[in-house]
């Protein structure tokens, strides 16, 4: 829906939530319920927010919540197509699926190099599990990845998770329910306008929980881009 209503200004982006993970309800329209969510549409209740733009593998497109490079696409790529989905979704605990196959992919996955670069300055990271740009704090079903990321800060967060044992993996899943990954070594956190990430071997990336490329990606903030549906106090509500 992003990547279509991009060129249209006018565009006004709403949602109910139905799905598996629901961040993007969680982290940028803050609503509860299908109530609270209705009750913004009606009362025109909207705000412009910075939106991220990729480009990977000769292509182009746009993100509002996290792009991801590692573990993170791999998990994402299996959740989309696994058959299990749609019964965790039907006795409501669907962000469990990405529990599920976490705990599956630790054991297979294989950490790799990466290369980082945050608006010119040059990061090698080694033996990286995951490397995800965020937008706003939430990905993976209620994980508080980025408890940085601001939705109008005219910036990208950045974390990077690498050169840790399997054990510390684990803790950073536990912790990073309520944000406290960011105190463990070797969980790192910056912040920029432009970033590249380019791995050494064929690793998934992810946008907003797609699949959209492979080994390398840039991306940039897009300061104020899209109006969305927003619960709380600002500047735009009930604006024609």
């Amino acid at each position: 829906m992003i990547n279509g209503a991009i060129d249209f200004p006018h565009a006004i982006i709403g949602s109910i939530a139905a799905g598996s993970g629901n961040d993007y309800v969680r982290g940028i329209q803050k609503t509860e319920s299908v109530e609270e969510a209705l009750s913004l549409f009606q009362d025109n209740a909207f705000s412009a927010i910075d939106i991220g733009r990729f480009e990977t593998n000769g292509k182009a497109g746009y993100f509002v919540n996290s792009l991801g490079m590692g573990i993170d696409a791999e998990i994402s790529d299996e959740a989309e197509r696994s058959s299990l989905k749609k019964w965790f979704n039907f006795v409501r605990a669907g962000k469990l699926i990405y529990l599920f196959i976490f705990i599956k992919k630790i054991f297979t996955y294989k950490p790799s190099c990466m290369e980082l670069i945050i608006d010119g300055d040059r990061h090698l990271l080694k033996k990286v599990w995951f490397i995800v740009i965020a937008n706003q704090p939430y990905f993976g079903g209620g994980m508080k990845i980025s408890p940085m990321s601001k939705l109008d800060d005219g910036s990208l967060n950045v974390i990077a998770v690498h050169d840790i044992t399997l054990l510390k993996l684990l803790t950073v899943f536990i912790t990073v329910f309520w944000g406290g990954h960011l105190n463990i070594k070797n969980v790192d956190s910056f912040s920029g306008k432009m970033i590249k990430m380019k791995n050494q071997g064929s690793v998934k990336i992810q946008s907003d929980g797609e699949i959209v490329g492979t080994h390398e990606v840039a991306a940039v903030v897009l300061k104020e881009k899209m109006r969305v549906m927003f619960k709380g106090d600002n500047p735009y509500k009930n604006m024609k």
